[in-house]
């Protein structure tokens, strides 16, 4: 029975993981902050965070959602969308703390580039009626750092990124 709940964590997350998966295939794009430097000099966000990664991803995890719906209801579209833009706002959040901290775009963050996403659509989710127990949230706080270091040595290989973490 608790294998089960512990599963069905990971159900209500796959638009967060598809989402947060979904943006770095876009090789080009127009970068959300328009190429601008933070009061530090430094730039916003960087070339990688772009409006068509952010729509890519928004359109990705909200079609998981419609495939959830069937089977967890029609409100998992909304939930979907939001946990999709929380996704996305979370891996932003983490990119301008990296700008500041003066790590450059491809730069490591171990922990903030794993986990930025899972606490976005977390938050954006919970507004929106996302419910899930602790040991959910830890198992999928578990799996998404294996899964990001995973995907992006995957990422790497066939040349979707540039650096393999």
């Amino acid at each position: 029975m608790y294998l089960v709940e512990l599963l069905l964590g990971l159900v209500y997350y796959l638009p967060a993981f598809v989402a947060n998966g979904s943006g770095p295939m876009v090789r080009k794009g127009n970068p959300i902050d328009f190429g601008k430097n933070f009061t530090d000099g430094r730039r916003i966000l960087g070339d990688g965070k772009t409006f068509e990664g952010l729509l890519m991803g928004l359109t990705y995890g909200t079609t998981v959602g419609v495939v959830l719906s069937f089977f967890l209801g029609i409100h998992w579209i909304v939930i979907s969308f939001m946990e999709s833009l929380g996704a996305m706002l979370g891996d932003m959040l983490g990119a301008f703390i990296k700008r500041r901290m003066n790590i450059p775009r491809g730069g490591r963050a171990p922990f903030l580039d794993q986990l930025d996403f899972i606490f976005g659509s977390t938050a954006l989710g919970y507004l929106v009626g996302l419910s899930v127990t602790v040991y959910q949230f830890l198992l999928v706080v578990a799996i998404a750092f294996v899964a990001h270091v995973l995907t992006n040595i995957a990422a790497y290989r066939l040349r979707i990124k540039s650096v393999p973490w």
